[in-house]
């Protein structure tokens, strides 16, 4: 791989069509880039690999495919392998072809039209999937998520998170800070330490663990449900217009002042509502 000097993270910028994409973030004094035919003996694979353009100029590294329109068989793709200093900026945009960065990143944009998209660690990510699975182990800061057909995976969010999604479902290891969620499928959250405002038209939302904040869900077809740790007191406002709701939680009295609270404001229009006691997994 071409290797080009740097004394910091950089900037990643990288357009292309049809390819799969590969990102690794590792301590180094430099940045390197490879494009190459997915297919080496097809002549529409290696043109391409040949015209990629890739410069790198001020700590920007920029890698750009020409797009090319393909009307009949299979388009022309190419394999991008990039390797980048910790810490650098990402922005990818792709429009067939999987996405794939490994080791920690700063701020990270990816637009992956079809196609699967993997992220180790993001200090921000804003990331549109339209067409394919998601699967994100950290994100330190701000997630903004826009899903479409596929499932995605979030194991851990440190900052806000913007979820927007349509058909598939979304599910989230921990939400140390705020969530706001629009979808039509499902969404579950395991552990949540603070405020979650979701809807849904026809997923079941699921708050595994809600140990402090404020909860709003609000459902249209399917089921809600949320957990609220042992030493949590609860306030509950509840409704399920053609189900039941169900409270698991043995009522008491006045929160102590060393006790934690969390607010539930929870309702499904034609399934049950169920509030129940759970562990904490943070």
């Amino acid at each position: 791989m071409p290797g080009y000097p740097s004394t910091g993270p950089v900037e990643l910028v990288v357009d292309v069509a049809v390819g799969h994409v590969e990102v690794l973030a590792e301590d180094r004094t430099d940045a390197a880039v490879e494009v190459v035919p997915t297919n080496p003996r097809k002549a529409g694979d290696r043109s391409m690999a040949e015209e990629a353009v890739v410069a790198f100029d001020a700590g920007r590294l920029s890698v750009v495919v020409p797009r090319r329109l393909n009307l009949f068989g299979r388009s022309d793709s190419v394999d991008i392998r990039i390797a980048v200093p910790s810490g650098s900026d990402v922005e990818i945009d792709s429009a067939y072809g999987a996405v794939r960065l490994r080791g920690p990143l700063g701020r990270t944009r990816v637009r992956a039209k079809y196609g699967t998209v993997a992220v180790d660690r993001a200090a921000d990510l804003e990331l549109v999937a339209p067409y394919g699975e998601v699967d994100v182990r950290d994100v330190t800061g701000r997630l903004d998520l826009e899903a479409g057909h596929g499932r995605a995976r979030i194991g851990s969010v440190g900052g806000e998170a913007r979820i927007r999604a349509a058909h598939g479902s979304v599910d989230i290891g921990v939400a140390r800070g705020p969530v706001d969620a629009r979808t039509s499928g499902a969404l579950t959250i395991e552990t949540a330490l603070t405020d979650v405002t979701a809807r849904s038209a026809h997923g079941v939302l699921r708050v595994g663990a809600a140990t402090s904040g404020v909860v709003r869900l609000e459902n249209g077809y399917a089921e809600v449900e949320v957990g609220v740790p042992e030493g949590t007191a609860a306030w509950v406002d509840a409704s399920a217009a053609h189900g039941a709701v169900r409270n698991e939680l043995t009522a008491g009295g006045e929160a102590g002042p060393a006790e934690r609270t969390v607010e539930l404001h929870l309702s499904s229009s034609w399934a049950d509502v169920v509030i129940r006691r759970a562990t904490v997994f943070a």
